[in-house]
């Protein structure tokens, strides 16, 4: 879906009849105006995230001033705010190297801007009473890195599901981050298997990216997928014990603490050799056909085909050197 709505197309598609005043009053309630343009609020959109709705709206606050946002405004936040700042402008912007900044994808809607100046007064009024809260919390920890809960201390789940009424506490050492509601459990394996579709081979880093990815382009999914994905998203800050728990219903741990799908999406009719494969990987970091072979024997009492063979290896592995080994798991799309 769009980022940003003209006004115009959406009083005829959603209120063509509606006296105008009133689609006003409910248009502000849910919606703020870049440049002429309506934009669905940040809340609306990560209610349990503050920190996405933070980045988002930095963003959109920088645009309500200027079509154009410097790198200077960006590189200079804290990494774990810039990659969150960055992730917004790359759906919101064109990046443009020569000019050192990004463009707001849409023109500003001048007739809107011509034809209601009260509504614009009032929605620059809107972003200025909200802009020192956005900024000083945006900027905060920018020079020393971002400010991270001290291990150990209580933190809140994002939504409490049942099992989840009581904040659990980190275990001391455990990578700061919400702990998991229950449907965020949930959500996470259906999220994987849209992660592993792009990335056969993941570390959990990458799989905590993914997670984020899949969120950020939520606006572009079906409405009961782009709801899974932001609730699978509040994994990824989740204490690394307790997001690979969760992983580990889909995935296998294999060297290296990269994972592979236990399952194949593409080609299930070939999982009982992935099975195969993957025992074989759990103990060595390269293959031969034959030593698949001679395992594929034993375990399935049978000859595999060529067919299956060429599908399973070359799912998750590479083939260098005259062995077959893992994908690196760097993020590249395989």
């Amino acid at each position: 879906g769009r980022s940003f709505h003209h006004f115009n197309t959406l009083k005829r598609h959603y209120a063509p009849d509606d006296p105008i005043e009133e689609v006003f009053e409910v248009l502000q309630k849910h919606a703020l105006l870049v440049q002429g343009l309506w934009v669905p609020k940040s809340s609306l959109l990560f209610p349990g995230d503050p920190s996405k709705s933070l980045a988002r709206d930095y963003v959109l606050l920088l645009f309500s001033k200027n079509p154009f946002i410097s790198y200077d405004k960006v590189n200079n936040l804290s990494t774990s705010r810039k990659e969150e700042v960055k992730g917004f402008l790359k759906i919101l912007a064109i990046e443009s190297p020569p000019l050192k900044g990004w463009k707001l994808k849409e023109n500003t809607d001048e007739n809107f801007k011509k034809e209601y100046p009260d509504i614009v007064k009032k929605q620059e009024q809107i972003w200025k009473a909200g802009e020192d809260n956005v900024t000083n919390h945006i900027w905060r920890g920018a020079k020393g890195g971002p400010s991270r809960t001290k291990p150990g201390t209580v933190i809140k789940s994002e939504k409490a599901g049942n099992s989840d009424k009581v904040a659990r506490k980190v275990a001391p050492g455990a990578h700061a981050g919400r702990t998991m509601s229950d449907e965020t459990r949930e959500a996470i394996p259906k999220a994987l298997k849209k992660v592993f579709q792009t990335y056969k081979v993941c570390s959990l880093q990458l799989i905590r990216k993914g997670l984020r990815d899949l969120a950020l382009s939520q606006s572009t999914l079906p409405k009961a997928d782009a709801r899974l994905v932001v609730k699978a998203a509040y994994g990824a800050d989740a204490p690394e014990h307790e997001l690979q728990d969760v992983v580990s219903q889909v995935a296998v741990e294999l060297h290296g603490g990269l994972f592979v799908m236990k399952s194949s999406q593409e080609n299930p009719e070939c999982d009982p050799l992935r099975e195969v494969v993957i025992n074989l990987l759990r103990v060595k970091d390269k293959l031969k056909k034959a030593e698949v072979t001679a395992a594929a024997q034993v375990s399935l009492k049978r000859d595999i085909t060529n067919n299956e063979y060429n599908k399973v290896m070359s799912d998750f592995c590479e083939y260098k050197g005259n062995w077959w080994v893992l994908k690196s798991g760097d993020g590249k799309p395989s």
